[in-house]
């Protein structure tokens, strides 16, 4: 139960700390912190520790706060933090790879081999940990699937990064990911399809008192051209 001015009590919601009788929310996101960055009563904010919203019920103090340690008994949901530790990576649309690239011409019924160079911010995994005093969560991201619109109003889907193309392999299809253009590029502009690659990530989280969950998944997009003509048959 908490205890208003007067001493009566009523029951208490999440975050509250009897000792000041004051509620306590961790806010997400976090504003900066460090050198420079002070909260509303001047405390230094380079050490650990975390921003709170802090509303009292005695008397009117409230505001942002940094706090050291959380009030007792007050932990964050751990999928703010895990929100928190999503917002630290860096993730990206596919470096795109094609066969025949940007600058070469291709032919109408031709394959067009697709992939990703692959890194941590394109592909994954990627991960980044939050914590608070008595809290961590380290949230994992990677791509499930890329979504390739060719520009002439067809797509393919991938759920593996492609398989990069080298001269021996000649005239094959990619044996993952690829593609087969049934009009030419002529009358777009420059003469090119725009392909645009829709990246799904996939954000997954562990906490250290043993939670987990998935986050929405995280959306990116990167483009490249194609340039689509027709093979002239000469007599």
């Amino acid at each position: 139960m908490c205890k208003l001015s007067d001493d009566s009590e009523i029951p208490c919601l999440p975050g509250y700390n009897p000792a000041d009788r004051c509620f306590y929310q961790l806010m997400d996101p976090q504003p900066p912190s460090g050198p420079g960055h002070t909260d509303m009563n001047g405390a230094d904010t380079s050490g650990p520790g975390a921003f709170y919203l802090r509303d009292c019920i005695v008397n009117d103090v409230g505001g942002i706060v940094w706090l050291t340690q959380p009030p007792p008994g007050l932990l964050p949901d751990p999928e703010v933090l895990a929100r928190q530790a999503r917002d630290k990576m860096t993730l990206l649309g596919a470096s795109i790879g094609s066969a025949p690239g940007p600058t070469a011409p291709g032919l109408v019924g031709m394959p067009v081999w697709l992939w990703n160079n692959k890194s941590s911010t394109t592909w994954g995994p990627n991960s980044a940990t939050a914590a608070v005093p008595g809290l961590s969560v380290t949230a994992t991201a990677h791509v499930t699937k890329i979504t390739y619109s060719m520009g002439d109003g067809g797509s393919v889907t991938c759920t593996t990064a492609g398989t990069k193309y080298s001269k021996e392999l000649g005239n094959r299809p990619s044996p993952d990911c690829g593609y087969r253009y049934t009009k030419v590029s002529a009358g777009r502009p420059g003469g090119k399809f725009t392909v645009t690659a829709t990246s799904s990530w996939e954000v997954t989280w562990h906490a250290s008192n043993g939670a987990s969950g998935t986050l929405p998944d995280e959306i990116r997009t990167s483009t490249t051209t194609a340039r689509v003509g027709e093979l002239q048959v000469v007599n």
